[in-house]
């Protein structure tokens, strides 16, 4: 896997300039352009925290199997907002979605 540019063809998918990742992640311009030449290796956290701007997880940037099917942005934003919720919170959600799906 070539990452730097997997990397930038993500973003450049995505239509997110360096500026704005930069702006977003509070990770400089300079290192960011260093990951996509490979003239950097990200750490875990940092790749983390950028693919998470971009709208996707390590598990699918990793992933080179297209017959995957990745979230929508809806989907993600509803999986997010699920796991910070309390036990019974989570429960009525779950009992809910499953009424609706009926």
């Amino acid at each position: 896997m070539d990452l730097p540019q997997k990397f930038k063809n993500l973003r450049t998918q995505k239509e997110i300039s360096v500026y704005k990742l930069s702006k977003d992640t509070d990770i400089s311009q300079n290192y960011i352009r260093r990951v996509e030449k490979g003239e950097s290796q990200p750490s875990v956290l940092i790749l983390e925290k950028l693919l998470a701007r971009l709208g996707t997880t390590l598990a699918e940037f990793f992933n080179d199997n297209n017959e995957v099917m990745y979230p929508s942005a809806d989907e993600r934003e509803l999986v997010e907002n699920y796991r910070v919720l309390n036990e019974e919170k989570a429960a009525a959600v779950l009992h809910m979605v499953k009424l609706m799906t009926k």
